[in-house]
């Protein structure tokens, strides 16, 4: 159903009356950029800037008006119109232009309240350009793009840039005239195949020569006399690509827009030469390819059917900003019998035989780009699926045999062989995305906007699920075909004596190992475990699956209560699922695995009891709550003990984060009450953990990884550790957990039993630090550096645990 609003005279004249002693002003952050310069319009064009960057193009009147918006009321605002203008306006006029206009634009600050009290604000209209880089994330704030804009400033006087092009040319002739270059290629190509680790240095120079790219465009707009904004990478289509935001460089005159437009060909060509020095001077014939490579990197900037420099440059030389706005217009321009669109006659002739030219070539290259994709896609993706299994068993090959330049080159194929699957999922999402506006706009119920969210979200909770559930079963089949340990096959046995004969006819037990032997005798007690499987061992690993479904479980049960993001639960979970140590080690009847299960419990009830505190509610009803909540808090205490009694390693990081917790919370607290439980808490936690970590550390524990799996886990784990405390959210439970990295990297036999701990402990410290760094702006987070020089070893390793 369509509806529309139409606006009578009495309903103007309201309007008009009650705003008229109303203080109207622009948006905080708004900016009037002034006359868009060399425009290919008939008319000129006004630039104004919201304070999110979006760039609008406003007609005279509009802009004159947003101007005036300085506190008056319409009709002084009106008046002062009118005499600037030479016309005649009205009170009603400015009213319709400011409600219909200006505001939907984004453009009015909160000028009034509603019934409730609450500020009033229009949600501001976001553009959608076709094809734009939809995916992507910020690494770089303005302020560091604005600091390395003035870093490489000089490099734009004239001397320097004719001087640099001049270096650039010279030396391209000088390799291809000075001999064989065919050979040459091929030699180095031959170099890079039976060398990965230079392969890999290619790759480096590859991305250094993008991030310089990114550079250029950011010192062009600075140069100018512009703005850059936020600098980061994004998936374009289907390859990954990295941007710069340069939207306000519309301030600045055509010179200075193809400046800003052509500043990332003239870093990448500073670039090439300096990489042609180092050719010269080493003689290195696998520099050659990368030289080729960034030469046609460079040259497909050019291309301005999609959204690369030469895009932009076409459109400045045109002066119209947004070429692909024109699409529908210049083709129902083209139509036979049917006039110009009026999008169209308002260009000017030179402007509009270029767009209508531009059209004329774009969209039919489009269409066949388009067509050879979905025809060529299911034909291509098997035989990707293909190459990436031989990729994996070629990186587990390389990883038994130690050679770590073939394993780190295989992670690069690996996530490059990926890339067409994803980035076929994601153009299918942008296509149905296409279809529901354009299925919303004819007013077919299905696509409303409200409808695309609710199946975004139950298709988060799926996936999640999925994820879980993919996790439980991985461990299962790894708990149902490893070969037991020295360990497991002792507890198993004693639990079966206990079971039969009594504590009096159980065999022998490790230090530490007691109490789990009788949870596994209770547990089989019960439920019959040892009689459904052939051996012991089979039914007590039933108890570490069990307790990996607990802590799956008390896992997204604390991400509900706690709102954590999506990319906080799936990432974390999706990395253990993937890691064959984390695996193994969760498949492993230990006293670390149940003792955790039982502390995730505690701490979940814990939780629920501060997040679900009743509110204003019937006497009787909050009482029964009030009681419920003990019963919460005894559970939760219980399950806790139990956790410390059966994996007392455990007391570790809980008496950190006790003296972390009362150090911080001491201060506010009012009264003995409650400080001296935490005190008390505080201090039995860390005595239990210097009477029994000693102990337990002398005492020998087999376990079935690899030394090679427990480096792994151990890296991962101090990798995000070192990444929390760089975060002030993630700051205290990073210190908390840190005791264990320390404890499992000393050579002692025990410790072995802290890495189900730890590897349970870095989940939920990687899910909390995912969670503050999505909640936070790019500008507020670490630096770029920071952050890249932690996400990707934690990646590589993550990776490299899936081949072990």
């Amino acid at each position: 159903m369509r509806k529309t609003t139409i606006l009578t005279d009495h309903e103007v004249g309201a309007s008009a009356a009650a705003s008229e002693n109303r203080a109207l002003r622009l948006a905080e952050g708004t900016e009037l950029l002034g006359e868009y310069q060399d425009a290919g319009y008939q008319t000129p064009k006004y630039l104004i800037c919201r304070a999110d960057g979006q760039v609008l193009q406003l007609p005279r009147l509009l802009y004159l008006l947003a101007g005036a918006l300085d506190g008056r009321d319409t009709k002084r605002i009106a008046t002062s119109l009118s005499a600037e203008l030479g016309q005649d306006l009205t009170a009603e006029h400015v009213t319709y232009l400011i409600e219909e206009r200006l505001r939907p634009a984004g453009l009015l600050g909160p000028d009034g309240t509603d019934a409730d009290g609450a500020s009033t604000a229009t949600a501001p209209t976001r553009s959608d350009p076709l094809l734009a880089l939809r995916y992507r994330v910020g690494v770089a704030s303005p302020r560091i793009s604005w600091r390395i804009a003035g870093v490489f400033g000089p490099l734009f006087a004239r001397p320097a840039w004719i001087a640099a092009l001049a270096a650039f040319v010279t030396l391209d002739l000088w390799v291809v005239l000075q001999g064989d270059l065919m050979s040459e290629l091929s030699a180095g190509a031959t170099t890079l195949i039976r060398r990965p680790e230079l392969t890999l240095v290619l790759l480096a120079l590859l991305f250094l020569s993008m991030v310089f790219h990114e550079c250029g465009h950011v010192t062009a707009c600075r140069y100018g006399g512009a703005r850059p904004g936020i600098m980061g990478i994004g998936l374009y289509l289907v390859w990954p690509a990295l941007y710069s935001t340069v939207t306000d460089a519309y301030r600045l005159d055509r010179v200075g827009r193809l400046r800003t437009d052509l500043g990332g060909v003239y870093f990448n060509a500073i670039f090439m030469a300096g990489l042609t020095l180092a050719y010269l001077g080493t003689g290195a014939v696998w520099l050659l390819p990368a030289m080729l490579l960034m030469h046609v990197q460079v040259a497909w900037q050019f291309v301005p059917s999609l959204r690369f420099d030469g895009y932009y440059m076409l459109a400045d030389l045109v002066g119209v900003p947004e070429l692909f706005s024109y699409v529908g217009p210049a083709l129902k321009s083209l139509m036979p019998g049917r006039p110009a669109h009026p999008r169209v006659r308002e260009l000017r002739p030179r402007s509009r035989r270029l767009i209508v030219l531009w059209v004329a070539l774009t969209v039919p290259t489009l269409l066949f780009y388009l067509g050879l994709f979905l025809l060529l896609m299911p034909r291509v993706l098997p035989q990707v699926w293909a190459a990436l299994l031989q990729c994996v068993s070629a990186m587990q090959a390389a990883a038994r045999a130690g050679d770590v330049a073939t394993v780190t080159l295989g992670v690069v194929q690996l996530l490059l062989l990926l890339l067409p699957w994803v980035s076929s999922a994601l153009v299918a999402v942008t296509f149905l995305r296409m279809l529901r506006r354009l299925a919303a706009t004819r007013g077919w119920g299905w696509a409303a906007p409200g409808r695309g969210s609710t199946i975004r979200r139950y298709a988060a909770l799926i996936g999640v699920g999925t994820l879980a559930g993919a996790l439980i079963w991985r461990v299962a089949q790894v708990a149902g075909s490893t070969a037991p340990s020295t360990a497991e096959t002792q507890i198993t046995t004693s639990a079966v004596s206990v079971l039969h004969g009594g504590h009096q006819a159980a065999t022998s037990v490790a230090t530490g190992e007691g109490v789990l032997r009788d949870q596994l005798a209770g547990y089989a007690y019960l439920t019959d475990a040892f009689g459904r499987h052939a051996d012991a061992v089979g039914g007590g690993r039933e108890l570490a699956v069990l307790a990996c479904g607990v802590l799956v479980a008390c896992f997204l049960t604390s991400a509900v209560l706690l709102r954590w993001r999506l990319p906080a639960v799936a990432l974390p979970l999706a990395a253990v699922a993937a890691s064959g140590p984390a695996v193994s080690t969760l498949a492993t009847l230990s006293p670390a695995v149940v003792g955790v299960a039982w502390t995730a419990l505690g701490a979940t009830a814990l939780a629920a009891t501060r997040t679900c505190w009743p509110g204003r509610r019937h006497p009787d009803q909050a009482l029964r709550l009030h009681r419920w909540r003990h019963a919460l808090v005894g559970a939760g205490a219980a399950a806790l003990g139990a956790g410390l009694m059966t994996a007392p390693l455990f007391a570790l990081p809980l008496a950190v984060g006790a003296v972390l917790l009362v150090a911080k919370e001491g201060q506010r607290l009012q009264g003995a009450r409650q400080w001296v439980p935490m005190t008390v808490g505080a201090f039995v936690v860390s005595a239990l953990a210097a009477l029994t970590a000693p102990a337990l550390l002398r005492a020998p524990v087999p376990s079935a990884l690899s030394h090679a799996e427990q480096q792994v886990l151990l890296l991962i784990a101090g990798l995000a550790v070192i990444g929390a405390i760089t975060m002030h959210e993630t700051r205290s439970p990073a210190v908390a957990i840190a005791p264990l990295v320390l404890l499992a990297a000393l050579p002692e036999p025990g410790t072995a039993a802290i890495l189900p701990l730890l590897t349970c402990c870095t989940v939920v410290l990687g899910a909390l630090l995912v969670r503050a760094l999505t909640r936070q702006p790019v500008e507020d987070r670490p630096h770029p550096l920071l952050r890249a020089a932690l996400t990707v070893p934690l990646s590589v390793l993550v990776i490299v645990g899936t081949l072990l």
